[in-house]
């Protein structure tokens, strides 16, 4: 398959590579001219283990390659995954204005009929605003083209995306339509292939399941962070705690260490926008509110710690 991927960041670059290690034709997209001469030149901007190897080997075999000109990839192209940040906004919402620029582009050139695959995380409601926006161009343009907008969420974690993607516990695709479900049934085929990782929902659900995935995640770190402070103020072990309840089943051992409180490019955007989203619905999403509030008691403990310690070097 011939497939464009927007947007030349983690999650671009890690998704375009594996799939044209599978064979397809890949055409990786983004504005920074700067950046797709770098990727050119053969410079990856990100370290990601084993990426680099796999860029380079595609882009020799002709099935990877790096352009600024969306107008051009989609010439021979008709699945389309918008891979761009949506970085936090000053009142906790995700900001949807790269999103909503490559959907704006897309409508000023789709002459076929089309997939377009949401890849970045994205607020619930957000496959319906890219249609719109979508189909206003193609008014614009006075041309009726038949397109379809997908949700497919991804769950790489760092420094094991490559694993990630070529193995993955699921695949979620979030659409009502059986053309783009067909399509995206194919596409994701070889990494499906001993188990049926497919997982289909609306898309909305599919829109949601992204951030209520980082948000269980960040639960859990923020729990755990309470618990140690607990077992500090009794004098025990928090190990021996955490290795109780992790051999639980229902809990597991994972994201059950203590320590500095979760952070990096996902986790804080993504719990503010949840509550952001939960709140413009109506709800009041306390247990949310209380993992941010107890990750900031943590992050403020740890800066005091270090203090202490820098003060009696």
């Amino acid at each position: 398959m011939n497939i464009t991927i927007i947007g030349t960041g983690y999650v671009g670059l890690v998704t375009g590579t594996c799939f044209a290690e599978m064979g397809n034709t890949v055409t990786c997209v983004d504005i920074d001219q700067e950046k797709i001469d770098s990727l050119n030149k053969g410079i990856i901007p990100i370290y990601e283990p084993g990426l680099e190897e796999l860029i380079q080997q595609n882009e020799k075999a002709g099935r990877l390659s790096f352009s600024t000109s969306l107008k051009d990839a989609m010439k021979k192209s008709h699945i389309f995954l918008i891979a761009v940040g949506t970085p936090e906004s000053p009142n906790g919402e995700a900001n949807m204005e790269y999103v909503y620029n490559v959907a704006k582009e897309i409508g000023k050139h789709l002459d076929r009929e089309s997939v377009i695959v949401n890849k970045s995380t994205v607020p619930v409601g957000t496959a319906g605003k890219v249609s719109s926006i979508i189909e206003e161009e193609l008014d614009k343009r006075g041309v009726k083209v038949k397109f379809h907008v997908v949700s497919n969420p991804e769950f790489l974690k760092e420094g094991n995306a490559i694993q990630d993607f070529m193995r993955p516990d699921r695949v979620i695709i979030g659409t009502d339509s059986e053309f783009a479900l067909d399509i995206l049934k194919q596409l994701y085929a070889p990494f499906t292939m001993s188990h049926d990782r497919l997982i289909i929902m609306g898309v909305k659900e599919a829109e949601l399941t992204k951030y209520a995935a980082n948000a269980m995640l960040a639960t859990k770190i923020s729990f755990i962070n309470e618990i140690a402070h607990i077992c500090d103020e009794l004098e025990i072990d928090v190990e021996s705690v955490r290795k109780g309840i992790g051999a639980d089943s229902r809990i597991g051992y994972s994201f059950i260490y203590p320590g500095a409180g979760y952070g990096g490019s996902c986790f804080p955007k993504d719990v503010k926008a949840i509550i952001h989203t939960a709140k413009k619905a109506g709800v009041n999403p306390l247990v949310l509110q209380s993992v941010v509030a107890r990750n900031e008691i943590q992050k403020t403990r740890m800066f005091e710690y270090l203090q202490i310690g820098r003060a009696h070097v």
